[in-house]
């Protein structure tokens, strides 16, 4: 995430871009809420002291971070909703997500994606639907199941959508919950990061070597901190910045296909984050913050 561009996505182009580009860029978008927003620290069952993810609701307003003049991008905004909620057997995430790219031609490309994952808490299955748009049109509408035939052993995705076929998983192959949990054990620990396969379900690209590296914990003002002015503040919690940088296994590129940073706390709640496209790049910052009670399983 901190340097390389991604090179199949290198230069955004801004015309009847939106078409080529979508499907990595809404997989992007969607690992920044992913990565970054949600499924950092996502857990599994076991007893009380295992348990650190918060279930949230957020709401995140995005911007544009920076941008080459290369790029011909000269602005961004948009919103990004994200939800994770315990389902007792598992974990949902829910995700609706809006951007406009602003043009150095005078153009405008919303783009857009909504999406919807269950992932078993022991990390052995994955459902997955993910819908991609551009312009108001749909581009792409994935929808599937990923398995695992033991743990840390071989599987397998089988799509229903956009047409039905069957995909091998390799060995040591994770979903984004039990990579997360095992990322932020290894982040709590102290250590320097942390690297493994990981399938998302989030486009047809299929698996990604994610690679995260971890900075010095630092304290920062709590999501949902009040900031009216003569408002009462919450204490600063602790948060560590991450950077992940995502390498696809179909191409053999030695540069990640792309980048994402984020700033997040113990438990898995994202203050901000971005998302590198190489030569330019997207900043979410929280704006509103809510804890979602645990059912009654």
């Amino acid at each position: 995430m901190l340097v390389a561009a991604p090179p199949a996505w290198r230069r955004l182009e801004t015309a009847p871009a939106a078409k080529v580009t979508m499907k990595r860029k809404w997989a992007v978008i969607l690992m920044l809420c992913l990565a970054a927003a949600g499924w950092l620290a996502a857990p599994v069952a076991g007893s009380a002291a295992e348990i650190w993810f918060t279930p949230h609701s957020g709401l995140y307003r995005m911007s544009l971070a920076n941008a080459e003049a290369s790029s011909g991008i000269i602005g961004a905004s948009g919103e990004m909703y994200f939800e994770w909620l315990d389902a007792c057997d598992g974990w949902n995430v829910n995700q609706h997500t809006s951007l406009i790219l602003a043009t150095s031609q005078d153009t405008n490309n919303q783009i857009g994606l909504t999406f919807s994952g269950w992932e078993a808490k022991d990390g052995m299955k994955l459902r997955f639907q993910a819908s991609h748009f551009a312009n108001g049109d749909m581009i792409d509408n994935i929808v599937g199941e990923a398995s695992l035939a033991a743990a840390g052993g071989a599987g397998s995705v089988v799509y229903t959508k956009p047409d039905a076929h069957v995909e091998a998983l390799p060995e040591g192959a994770l979903f984004p919950s039990e990579y997360s949990r095992r990322m932020m054990a290894r982040m709590r620990a102290g250590k320097s990061g942390y690297t493994a396969l990981m399938f998302d379900g989030a486009s047809l690209e299929g698996i990604y070597e994610v690679s995260t590296v971890f900075a010095a914990p630092r304290m920062h003002a709590p999501p949902g901190a009040a900031s009216d002015a003569g408002a009462e503040a919450a204490a600063d919690e602790k948060v560590w910045p991450v950077r992940m940088a995502y390498f696809s296994l179909q191409g053999g590129d030695s540069e990640p296909d792309f980048e994402v940073g984020a700033l997040i706390n113990g438990f898995g709640v994202a203050h901000r984050y971005d998302i590198d496209y190489g030569n330019f790049a997207v900043l979410a910052v929280l704006e509103n913050y809510e804890e979602i009670a645990p059912p009654d399983c």
